[in-house]
């Protein structure tokens, strides 16, 4: 009864058994155990679709044009047309050209076969198709990925269709009606998709797909949105797209009826018949962008908010410099080619004028400078009036083109420079009285004389004046700057405003005195005084 029921399963499901070897002999034993199984009371022989339990092949067997049902495959080659239902296929075990269905295939390769409603991982998958499965922690080459999800896998030169992949590197493949999440494309096309949180570069991105929180380099996105905190840098080209409150730099093009909205910023790039929308665009130097047909939707113009100065609240002389700086509630560009903006400055008669110099990084500083020339005083410096800034010919614009609203705080308020910093101008050199006064006469033998200075000074080298120093400043002379000498002794107060000469005899009756200082002390900002003297007689 045995040798018929052997003769009778040949032809129905054409089994065929051989070694890797392709010895002619079965040495292992394996086609006695097959007998064995297939005599087994749970072995069944209803049609095409036997029922084998798990079978345990100690060598690797080759099963061609097979149907496996709710069986183990270990370590074995399956091929040749067959079909796998309900079964594991594990251990470096290889499918080719067959189809696996609801079965598990783990550490194994897949190859020119399709995989319906299964579980793959640690496995490799070479021109398969792989249908409303899950895998993970695989290589997918030149296969097809539907309806399925795959975890922490390599895709290279496949389609993935309708399907989620997360954590997963995609490269020379398609995306298609897919979400991509924690992932790498790189060099692949990208189609009516979800990514989020992933690396894209050198790919293409087209059709309504969505990216998110992603990094996008060197890449083309066509027709899509780009938002939540994405990336789109190093010469990337955004086509016909929207991108949403995210960040476009390096070098990337904007074109096509793109629109750049909700607080994105556009840095380093070039917008081309694009819209921008309550967005940033900055690095706004000419050589750095180009803006051209350019559609702005904002409308209100940037105003000014303060005005101070990066100089420390102290007196300076002429020749100093004197920075203002104007900060502005939002980015503004300057273009200064037929005017350059200015700032009149409360400097005395006549006032002077502090000139545009440059915009701080993010556009919203306007830095001007002030040198201060002889004549200049200010106690507190401050412009003149709230209408002091002017565009002089040139514009001062916000990305939309907006005009900007020159007003600036009222002088002295809050806001002002006046009010932000305690900066004096002082241009005038201390001025020098003597005592007697030059041309008295009938002046007492034994007085003290005098040099007054209308304020502090000191020694041009900045130093301090003392007792012991001030003589070298001090001529003392009978009749005229020719004659004798006259021995003294000269002293400062403690105010180093009046230095007091005591001669070191009684002067003569009648004696013509001749006293004087050189233009050799100044004030606490450096101003000069000019050379003096005078000339009295005794009585």
């Amino acid at each position: 009864m045995k040798n018929i029921y052997f003769i009778f399963l040949i032809p129905i499901i054409g089994l065929t058994i051989s070694s890797c070897a392709n010895s002619k002999e079965d040495t292992s034993g394996a086609l006695t155990q097959m007998d064995q199984v297939l005599d087994q009371p749970n072995s069944t022989d209803d049609g095409i679709n036997p029922d084998f339990p798990t079978v345990t092949i100690s060598s690797c067997y080759l099963l061609n044009n097979s149907t496996i049902d709710n069986s183990t495959i270990d370590n074995s080659t399956i091929s040749d047309n067959s079909s796998i239902y309900d079964s594991t296929v594990k251990n470096c075990s290889t499918v080719s050209f067959s189809q696996v269905r609801s079965s598990t295939v783990d550490n194994s390769t897949i190859i020119r076969s399709k995989v319906d409603n299964s579980t793959i991982s640690y496995s490799r998958s070479d021109n398969s198709t792989i249908d409303n499965s899950t895998a993970s922690k695989s290589r997918v080459d030149n296969s097809t990925l539907y309806y399925s999800t795959d975890d922490n896998s390599t895709f290279d030169n496949s389609t993935v269709r309708f399907s989620t992949t997360c954590f997963s590197k995609i490269y020379n493949s398609t995306l298609d009606n897919s979400t991509a999440c924690y992932a790498t494309l790189d060099n692949s096309t990208i189609r009516l998709s979800v990514i989020d949180n992933s690396t894209i570069s050198n790919s293409t991105t087209d059709n309504n797909s969505t990216i998110k929180k992603s990094t996008i380099t060197s890449s083309t996105i066509n027709s899509s949105i780009v938002d939540n905190g994405s990336n789109v840098c190093q010469q990337s080209i955004i086509d016909n797209s929207t991108i949403d409150n995210a960040t476009v730099c390096n070098n990337s093009t904007v074109t096509g009826n793109s629109t750049v909205k909700n607080s994105s910023s556009v840095c380093n790039s070039t917008i081309d018949n694009a819209t921008i929308d309550n967005a940033t665009v900055c690095n706004s130097t000419v050589s750095n962008r180009t803006i051209q047909n350019l559609t702005m939707s904002d409308s209100v113009a940037p105003n000014v908010s303060s005005v101070s100065s990066d100089n420390s609240s102290a007196s300076y002389s002429a020749g100093s410099n004197i920075s203002i700086n104007v900060t502005f509630n939002e980015s503004v560009f300057v273009d200064n080619s037929t005017g350059n903006p200015r700032i009149e400055l409360e400097t005395g008669d006549p006032d002077g004028f502090a000139n545009y110099i440059s915009t701080s990084d993010n556009g919203s500083v306007l830095y001007f400078i002030y040198t201060v020339v002889s004549g200049d005083n200010s106690t507190d410096l401050d412009y003149k009036s709230t209408s002091s800034l002017s565009a002089n010919s040139g514009t001062i614009r916000d990305n939309s083109s907006n005009d900007a609203t020159l007003t600036l705080p009222s002088p002295g308020f809050s806001g002002s420079l006046g009010a932000n910093k305690a900066i004096v101008i002082d241009t005038t050199a201390p001025t020098v009285t003597f005592s007697p006064a030059n041309s008295a006469t009938g002046v007492a033998l034994g007085v003290d004389i005098t040099i007054t200075f209308s304020e502090a000074v000191r020694n041009t080298d900045d130093s301090e004046l003392t007792d012991s120093n001030i003589d070298s400043h001090i001529t003392l002379k009978k009749i005229n700057v020719s004659g004798v000498n006259i021995s003294f002794d000269a002293a400062i107060d403690g105010d180093k405003k009046v230095i007091t000469i005591n001669p070191a005899k009684n002067l003569s009756s009648s004696q013509a005195v001749y006293v004087a200082i050189g233009a050799t002390v100044e004030d606490s900002v450096g101003n000069v005084i000019a050379a003096d003297n005078a000339t009295f007689t005794t009585q």
